[in-house]
């Protein structure tokens, strides 16, 4: 069965100036709404006796806004106290509050949901998705790109982000935050799983890390056209699926229009620089549990400011309680989250 692909007519990509003006002129007050908007859908735990805990929806929005301005938790305190008097947040805790919220195992399960929901407002504008993996370490003296390929004995200071996008908005639909020895076709799967389900992907691109036959099957059992080069020594066996060879003919004898489809992949790689270049390329936190919850939480950080900008561009309209009860198999007791986060 061959592919049938139609391309769409070259259009020439202009960019709406004005409204991307707009867009990061009215940035931080918006961050703040929609911020406020998405952490009032997590419910609290039952009252128990003793001291009262801190709200995990402030807990939530602090921890955000620590990072949206990518200050420490002692600088941010100002900032923490103006949203107490905003009504943001019922009050300013000590600012090692914040680094017990990101320390408690609980808090990545959260954390994975509420970024799943700051996508869904724009799922209508994605059809077509890209995968990839990039590092994030709280070793500020070397740099991923430095570690990945000529001094690997420092990988244990570093994290991996493996994460789908759409690669219209560079919105993250699905992410997980894995130690920097784990392959990108070892975390696919889930990457996939994750997103199939939120999500009606039509394309799906990614690098030659993803040409194994798993991942290719994966995608096509998801109803998607896979869109993965292959390297110059691969040849096609008696044991390749069906779909793989498949990929592989029309990646040989197609290549000109193969790559019209496969270079949007080169969106993940943008999504990565908007994330380091705008929340920053390491971890604060030193810990392996508050490193994985902070990065998941740039990430939410990221789809936030990725809607305020389709708000001005593409006028959508934001409703998070709309998305929660699209949720598939969501049930709102998910969202708790046991974190030692007492006053």
């Amino acid at each position: 069965m061959e592919i049938q692909i139609t391309l769409p007519a070259d259009k020439k990509n202009t960019q709406k100036w004005n409204k991307y003006n707009l867009a990061k002129t009215n940035e931080k007050r918006m961050f703040y709404e929609l911020l406020d908007e998405l952490c009032k859908l997590i419910p609290e735990p039952r009252k128990r006796n003793g001291r009262p805990p801190i709200p995990t929806r402030d807990m939530v929005f602090m921890t955000a806004l620590k990072l949206y301005n990518n200050f420490s938790s002692r600088k941010i305190w100002s900032d923490l106290k103006f949203a107490e008097r905003s009504g943001y947040i019922q009050k300013a805790p000590h600012f090692n509050r914040l680094s017990d919220f990101l320390n408690s195992e609980g808090t990545y399960d959260l954390l994975q949901k509420l970024l799943t929901l700051t996508a869904m407002p724009l799922k209508n504008l994605e059809n077509h998705y890209s995968i990839d993996a990039s590092g994030f370490g709280g070793y500020q003296n070397e740099r991923w790109m430095n570690v990945k390929y000529h001094n690997r004995g420092t990988f244990s200071k570093f994290l991996k982000g493996h994460i789908a996008i759409g690669t219209k908005t560079n919105v993250i639909c699905s992410c997980e935050v894995t130690s920097a020895a784990v392959a990108d076709v070892t975390a696919a799967p889930l990457i996939l799983e994750n997103l199939s389900k939120n999500f009606q992907p039509k394309e799906v691109s990614g690098d030659k890390a993803y040409s194994a036959h798993r991942i290719l099957q994966i995608i096509e059992k998801m109803d998607a056209e896979p869109f993965v080069p292959f390297r110059i020594t691969t040849n096609p066996s008696k044991k390749s699926p069906e779909v793989w060879i498949r990929l592989f003919k029309y990646f040989k004898e197609n290549e000109e229009e193969f790559n019209q489809h496969y270079h949007k992949r080169s969106n993940v790689e943008t999504t990565f620089y908007m994330v380091k270049s705008r929340l920053g390329e390491f971890l604060r936190s030193k810990r392996h549990t508050s490193q994985k919850n902070e990065l998941m939480m740039k990430f939410i950080c990221h789809n936030i400011c990725c809607l305020i900008q389709e708000v001005y561009e593409n006028e959508i309209h934001v409703n998070f309680k709309n998305q929660l009860q699209a949720f598939i198999n969501l049930d709102r007791k998910d969202f708790s989250v046991k974190a030692n986060c007492e006053k």
